[in-house]
């Protein structure tokens, strides 16, 4: 009772959308229909402890040290329609028609008691009602219980008492059991999951096609002929740098790594926008990067509270098929999974897909200084030397490896260094870097000509002592 309180406050207390609400999974209707199969498993004799014990037995009967392979007498199981795509539980027995008993050499006295007084399973058939033919492979007793056949199989003398040491053939037989309450409840799971599905693959729809419209604002106000393009873009390429420190839906430490959940996840995000506030720099942006940075924090707060509808949702599924198995005593939660491995709401996709189509199409629209650093020097690559085997180092870099015959890679170790000269510099990426990183290209040049000028005049040359 406390569970379904919380929910439907939580529900309604995150201001989520009407259509989010109406979608999600109705706890309390379920609850109702747990109470219908529980009664319909009472009105066959089907007592929780009763499927309790069986379940106990079927766990002995199926332990690795157990080498008979014949089929246990009690199993309950989950399938979806091939028509309707709907689950469909089943309650089976195999049964021995010589005596009526479950097969199970390891049923107690006990069990077979409690199974012999259940009103509505016929435990002891009379012959007519097995199939002994193909054409009779299935069969109504006329109470609802389907009877069918199993395979032969060789009953093995440590299995059930003979009479003598030679092996015989038995034809068991499952005896399905309907149970029309226990099929409503998985149908009404099935349609809501269903509704959950079609809700995500919206939402990220419409996402995706703001985070795509929100690039198209960010190249527009990041543009050169922009009055204020060149302070934007050292001013988004610090917001992105902090957003990416902060690791808001995905962490990538390796204690820690993986999706975040929402509680973390929230924690993350505000102080992203805490860093954004005390930065002075945000006032650059300007009116049109002011605009997009709102429309950037809000696509971050909608990711937000999808992640917090699926948790919410995902608990209360949890919940459901705990009170459902503590109730009937029929373990779906061992198949249920299985079952929802590959549904989409389930599978935790949509932030991972978000924060991909965020990762393309936004961030990488301003680049960052990180991506472009020569691995010698760790600055920037200005004039970057692309050598035969494609890695990039900063020209000052290399002619320094030149004059010490260095002539392997520093990162492939290829014998490539000595061949390089003036044609290996890659004017594209000098043009890039120049554009885009202005003050850290200015700074390397300035940095380089000091240096060509000590290696000329040594390094005590001081050139303002000179003039």
């Amino acid at each position: 009772m406390k569970f379904a309180h919380d929910y439907t406050q939580r529900l309604d207390g995150e201001d989520y959308p009407s259509q989010w609400v109406q979608s999600a999974i109705s706890y309390r209707q379920l609850k109702k229909c747990i109470k219908k199969v529980r009664k319909e498993l009472l009105s066959l004799g089907l007592r929780p402890e009763i499927l309790n014990l069986l379940w106990q037995q079927n766990q002995v009967a199926n332990a690795p040290a157990d080498e008979d392979s014949r089929p246990f007498g009690f199993q309950y199981s989950l399938s979806k329609s091939p028509s309707t795509s709907c689950w469909l539980p089943k309650l089976t027995f195999v049964i021995d028609p010589t005596d009526g008993s479950p097969v199970d050499a390891f049923v107690s006295p006990q069990t077979l008691k409690f199974l012999q007084q259940l009103n509505k399973i016929p435990l002891t058939l009379p012959a007519p009602v097995f199939a002994t033919s193909e054409s009779d492979s299935t069969l109504d007793n006329g109470d609802g219980v389907r009877t069918l056949p199993i395979p032969a199989f060789e009953s093995k003398p440590n299995r059930r008492e003979s009479s003598s040491s030679d092996e015989s053939v038995e034809t068991l037989h499952a005896v399905e059991i309907p149970l029309s309450a226990d099929s409503e409840f998985f149908q009404i799971l099935n349609k809501e999951l269903s509704g959950l599905d079609d809700l995500q693959e919206k939402e990220q729809m419409e996402l995706n096609g703001k985070v795509k419209d929100l690039r198209r604002e960010i190249v527009k106000v990041s543009k050169p002929q922009f009055r204020r393009s060149r302070s934007a873009i050292y001013t988004w390429r610090e917001i992105f740098r902090i957003y990416i420190d902060m690791q808001v839906f995905f962490c990538t430490d390796e204690q820690d790594s993986g999706q975040r959940d929402s509680e973390t996840a929230s924690r993350q995000l505000q102080k992203f926008q805490g860093a954004l506030k005390q930065d002075r720099r945000i006032k650059k942006l300007g009116k049109q990067g002011r605009a997009a940075l709102e429309t950037f924090m809000r696509i971050n707060s909608v990711l937000l509270q999808n992640l917090k509808f699926q948790e919410i949702n995902r608990l209360a599924l949890t919940k459901i098929l705990k009170k459902f198995d503590k109730r009937t005593a029929l373990r779906a939660r061992t198949v249920f999974p299985q079952l929802m491995e590959n549904e989409t709401f389930l599978a935790e996709t949509m932030a991972k897909a978000v924060c991909a189509t965020i990762s393309e199409e936004v961030l990488t629209v301003i680049p960052q200084l990180d991506d472009y650093l020569c691995p010698i020097c760790f600055n920037i690559s200005f004039k970057p030397v692309r050598l035969r085997c494609n890695h990039v180092f900063c020209i000052r870099c290399l002619v320094v490896m030149q004059r010490t015959n260095q002539n392997q890679c520093a990162l492939c170790r290829q014998g490539v260094v000595m061949e390089a000269s003036g044609a290996n510099l890659d004017n594209n990426l000098l043009a890039f870097l120049s554009t885009t990183f202005p003050k850290e290209t200015k700074a390397k040049q300035k940095e380089n000509e000091k240096a060509a000028t000590a290696d000329i005049y040594g390094k005590n040359y001081d050139a303002c002592s000179v003039m």
